[in-house]
């Protein structure tokens, strides 16, 4: 029985390591080639299945940037589609922008229409960085971005597919339109779990609409300011912010209603929980009773609000 025992052994230990035990009966020079081949079979069974599974559509260039779709693939009987997003990628130095640029730029915008078997497709921004030249200040993406999409397939609907054409600009020292045309049949492949993180970790920190606890907007005021010493006094928006920390970075980015051109606002003040800042009205277009239409996100470390809200009309 224990000569038994030992051959059982002997053979559990040749299976469960077939390299060691080929390479005990190769030379030097052989045991490398065929560790090395065998390193190659795997790195390609293993690019094989990423291929498999994953939900993406091919790169495509666009000057600086790359982008493409990509899918979770199907996550659960609820969800036999998945969830989506668009995923831009710069070259070293470069940036995009928002879905608002700020007082420049070319805002990062997609048209879904030409999608099939979807009954909703929208692309949803996570909050902006603010960047500041001699000339304006932006709000830009850097280095990689991902963009959830919102989506509803149609009733019925055993294969969507997603098609975007996307329209972005590209900017270092200077900035130049970006567009591309992609397609992402849904139904195919199976789950993604590295797109599945990405897309993900950037709905987490999409804005939530504000609610009574901080970090919040807590109050807007109508004021006549002067921009600078000897200038005159305009129509400003000084905005408060509760915020849930005494010393975490803030930050806040307004837009207006379409065919808006107003600026970024400017931090008047920070004392401990709260902080002010000042939003000058020029370029807030008006709804037909003249009521200003006012989107902003209040950012506070890695939390981010929103807060929608219709402002006087001018002069009022």
């Amino acid at each position: 029985m224990e000569q038994v025992a030992a051959m059982v052994a002997q053979r559990r230990t040749v299976f469960a390591n077939p390299f060691k035990s080929l390479s005990a009966s190769l030379s030097a020079p052989c045991r490398a080639r065929a560790l090395r081949l065998a390193l190659a079979l795997l790195l390609a069974q293993g690019a094989f299945a990423v291929r498999a599974e994953a939900g993406e559509s091919p790169w495509v260039k666009a000057g600086a940037a790359e982008v493409r779709l990509v899918s979770t693939g199907p996550v659960d009987a609820a969800s036999p589609f998945g969830d989506a997003a668009l995923e831009i990628r710069l070259d070293e130095g470069w940036h995009t922008y928002w879905r608002f640029p700020g007082e420049a730029g070319i805002p990062t915008s997609a048209d879904f229409g030409a999608s099939s078997g979807l009954a909703l497709a929208r692309l949803r921004f996570p909050p902006p960085a603010r960047y500041s030249d001699p000339y304006a200040t932006s709000l830009v993406y850097h280095d990689r971005i991902v963009l959830p999409i919102d989506l509803a397939p149609a009733a019925g609907e055993a294969a969507p597919v997603l098609r975007a054409h996307v329209s972005f600009g590209i900017c270092r020292e200077i900035c130049v339109p970006g567009e591309a045309s992609l397609e992402l049949p849904l139904a195919e492949g199976g789950p993604d779990f590295a797109a599945r993180l990405a897309i993900s970790a950037a709905r987490a920190a999409l804005p939530r609409p504000q609610d009574e606890a901080p970090p919040r907007i807590a109050g807007i005021e109508h004021r006549q300011l002067a921009p600078a010493e000897g200038k005159t006094p305009q129509e400003t928006f000084v905005i408060t912010a509760e915020l849930a920390s005494p010393d975490a970075p803030v930050d806040l980015f307004a837009e207006g209603a379409d065919g808006s051109y107003n600026g970024v606002p400017t931090l008047l003040e920070r004392n401990g929980r709260f902080a002010r800042f000042a939003l000058p009205a020029t370029g807030l277009a008006a709804n037909g009773d003249g009521t200003r239409p006012l989107a902003l996100t209040l950012v506070e470390g890695a939390s981010a609000v929103e807060h929608r809200i219709d402002l006087p009309p001018a002069g009022n």
